[in-house]
């Protein structure tokens, strides 16, 4: 939510910014139900040169 927080911050339009959109953020996350089932999880708050070299070592690229 604080990732939402700063992009509504800027554009007070920008999707999470209505209550009932922020329920669905947290129910997605909550359940998982859109990530596909043979998706691969990527951290996204780490920095981001780890995410890019993990996204990359996945991908087996050098």
């Amino acid at each position: 939510m604080r990732r939402i927080d700063e992009r509504v911050a800027v554009d007070p339009d920008d999707w999470g910014g209505r209550p009932e959109e922020r329920e669905i953020i947290a129910r997605l996350h909550r359940t998982k139900e859109e990530i596909p089932q043979a998706g691969t999880g990527i951290d996204a708050t780490a920095p981001i040169e780890r995410v890019v070299d993990e996204i990359l070592r996945l991908a087996n690229m050098p």
